[in-house]
């Protein structure tokens, strides 16, 4: 998830608001909305959910996140590098949104459906610690909270790409983007990012990290930031072609599933792919950015509402009755999402210095 920073060209533009040169709005609400669906099968008890590329869906549409951010983030980063700046556009695009969920969650929602009496409730240990979602430090239980539900005492599980994210955020400038070389320590730290990723994933015991999430999942997916950021600096846009990712995607069934060379090939072929799809002359899909960004909205509402679908509509087995019933509440919280909290701050957003007294002097010259 991130700002809107798909070219040179659209500096002026005010960050999150999409124009329809790109195809990047229509990707990243499609991956929210398989989120949706794909988290349906866990939180119905269901079989397994659907795979693709050797990858739980849910698992590629976080990756092709990844890939859009870390493509926009450093394009965002390369034409304004002022670290302050920088992060403050970054909390911007994260944390107000992620206030208000994490509030609406906890004083709203939790009240409601909790087994437990309003006070006893209130007065639990689990409310401050599940507040600390805000600081991006991750916390599922809310007391009494879908505690009988098939997947049980999980309020908001898709929180946990969070800190990997604002993690990204941080370090892709300080390791690879800073001064001259980026073409050499982009590649660097994705080379030396997606080795450890395989390292983990294939090769060592599985490990929890300081917030008892596994190690392995965040490193699943923090390497695609970084391949993001990688095409973005190394290739020029010339060189994505829509059909040459088809083809790419169509010989990946050909190589040996949940391998290493798998891995490696899906390390390759799926930011390519998306940024191709992304930057597809014409952008057919570029109006569906017209209204809003609401790819966020969905991704950090869907879980919790989908969970209270689960408690009162009994879809246990059902993901698709799940999924269905979920998909208008929580598209209508993103869009009051959009309008009321994350467009309204990124009106906040620094603006280039450079910018500002170009303006100024031209203002000065037509006065």
């Amino acid at each position: 998830m991130t700002q809107h920073a798909a070219s040179d060209q659209t500096t002026a533009q005010p960050a999150g608001i999409s124009h329809p040169r790109d195809n990047f709005d229509a990707i990243r609400l499609l991956a929210a909305l398989i989120v949706l669906f794909g988290h349906a099968y866990y939180l119905t008890g269901a079989a397994s959910m659907p795979a693709i590329f050797g990858n739980e869906i849910a698992s590629i549409a976080v990756k092709v996140f990844f890939v859009i951010s870390g493509y926009l983030v450093t394009e965002s980063w390369r034409r304004d590098p002022s670290p302050s700046r920088y992060l403050w556009r970054r909390a911007l695009r994260i944390f107000p949104a992620l206030v208000v969920v994490t509030l609406l969650s906890t004083f709203v929602l939790g009240p409601l459906v909790s087994t437990l009496p309003l006070a006893d409730y209130l007065h639990s240990p689990l409310i401050p610690r599940y507040l600390q979602n805000i600081i991006l430090r991750p916390a599922s239980l809310l007391p009494g909270v879908f505690n009988t539900l098939p997947y049980p005492n999980a309020v908001n599980g898709s929180l946990w790409t969070l800190p990997v994210e604002f993690g990204m955020y941080l370090i892709a400038p300080v390791l690879v983007l800073w001064g001259g070389g980026q073409k050499l320590r982009i590649l660097l730290g994705c080379v030396a990012l997606c080795v450890l990723s395989l390292y983990l994933n294939h090769f060592a015991p599985y490990a929890l990290g300081a917030h008892g999430k596994p190690v392995h999942d965040a490193l699943n997916v923090a390497p695609y930031f970084l391949l993001g950021a990688a095409w973005r600096i190394v290739a020029p846009q010339r060189v994505f072609n829509i059909w040459v990712a088809l083809i790419a995607l169509a010989l990946m069934p050909f190589i040996p599933a949940s391998s290493v060379a798998y891995e490696i090939g899906l390390y390759v072929v799926l930011p390519y792919a998306v940024l191709s799809l992304a930057l597809a002359r014409p952008a057919t899909l570029g109006w569906a950015g017209r209204y809003g960004d609401f790819s966020y909205g969905v991704y950090i509402y869907a879980f919790p509402v989908q969970q209270t679908v689960a408690l009162y509509f009994h879809t246990e087995g059902q993901p698709w009755m799940n999924a269905a019933l979920s998909l208008l509440p929580t598209l209508l919280l993103a869009i009051a999402s959009w309008h009321l909290v994350e467009k309204r701050f990124l009106l906040l957003k620094p603006h280039r210095r450079s910018v500002v007294r170009e303006t100024v002097a031209a203002r000065g010259a037509t006065s």
